[in-house]
């Protein structure tokens, strides 16, 4: 694996300025990100999520997960945690002053941090807390974070999904849940470029109100054409191409740097997979002008699902098992 060497480079990385370059002295190194998403409920993001940052525990890296859903946070079952005494809210209500404080050590290796699901209307977080948050994530004291998302596309999921390093977007072999699967890509894309200046961007320091109001044009809520259609990403490309041109080679990088890894879970007939693949990597090249990372697949296994009902890890009761050697195969495409 080059796990080793990419996570050291992360590290070295990590310590430079977030735009300028410079190397700011005592600086901690932040976390590498990786978000679990997807618009569909009861795919496997969960399950994914714990297996991972076990995982990525047992290999001696320290690894922090994170409920993102808020809605209905239930990511502490997985880890055989029937309670949490704090959670997100605690934060945000300032109650502790960072992330690590509220951080619950767990039987199976990694850190929780628990969802707010305590008070109606906790997933509708306002953009001021939302962004107190994001910067919160990205300095909690660990090597790994692991988010895990709820199933939607709402505003505040796509923006935990767009602040990981790397972004995983689950399906099965349902059309459905691969229809959601594109749709939640698709959505994060637009996000993207709609919040390409915003305060949470990197990309602050080339604000530029034209291109801001050219995006808008074309993919926030008043893009919709006369046919009712919302706009797409080529006429947006064009339209930039026509009148922004000096922009252009920046929207392209930020599309080229948004690379999806897609996971299918669930899989019954494996010669199902690799065409689904295909055809979900060829829409997505054709619609949206980006690449989508093929992660992996997992077999709908008996003892799998059993360990979602047992609220133990598989990965901890078949640490050789197909799970495990899917994840250990992740890490490799990820990294």
């Amino acid at each position: 694996m080059n796990e080793e060497m990419t996570f050291a480079a992360h590290k070295a990385l990590s310590a430079d300025h977030a735009l300028g370059g410079a190397m700011v002295a005592h600086r901690r190194p932040k976390p590498l990100i990786i978000a679990v998403g997807g618009a569909k409920g009861g795919i496997g993001k969960s399950m994914l999520a714990a297996n991972l940052g076990v995982y990525l525990a047992s290999r001696g890296r320290r690894t922090t997960l994170v409920d993102m859903d808020l809605g209905a946070a239930n990511l502490h079952l997985y880890l055989g945690l029937w309670g949490l005494k704090h959670h997100i809210d605690d934060y945000l209500d300032k109650k502790v002053q960072d992330l690590d404080e509220i951080a619950v050590e767990t039987a199976y290796g990694p850190k929780l941090i628990g969802g707010g699901s305590r008070r109606l209307g906790s997933s509708n977080l306002p953009f001021a807390r939302k962004l107190k948050l994001l910067r919160a994530i990205r300095c909690i004291d660990t090597d790994y974070v692991i988010i895990d998302l709820g199933g939607d596309t709402a505003y505040n999921i796509l923006d935990f999904f767009l602040i990981a390093d790397y972004g995983i977007v689950m399906t099965s072999c349902d059309p459905a849940a691969y229809l959601d699967a594109y749709t939640f890509v698709k959505m994060s894309l637009h996000r993207r470029l709609l919040r390409i200046f915003g305060p949470e961007s990197n990309y602050l320091q080339f604000k530029d109100d034209d291109l801001i109001s050219l995006i808008h044009s074309h993919l926030g809520p008043e893009a919709a054409r006369n046919d009712g259609q919302p706009g797409t990403i080529d006429g947006l490309m064009q339209a930039i191409r026509q009148q922004a041109p000096a922009q252009e080679n920046l929207i392209r990088g930020v599309m080229e740097r948004f690379v999806p890894h897609l996971v299918v879970n669930l899989v019954h007939h494996p010669e199902e997979v690799d065409p689904l693949v295909a055809r979900f990597q060829r829409v997505a090249r054709r619609m949206l002008a980006i690449n989508v990372a093929f992660g992996g697949s997992i077999p709908a296994e008996r003892q799998i699902a059993r360990s979602t009902h047992d609220l133990t890890p598989e990965v901890v009761r078949s640490p050789e098992g197909s799970l495990a050697s899917f994840i250990a195969n992740l890490m490799d495409r990820l990294t």
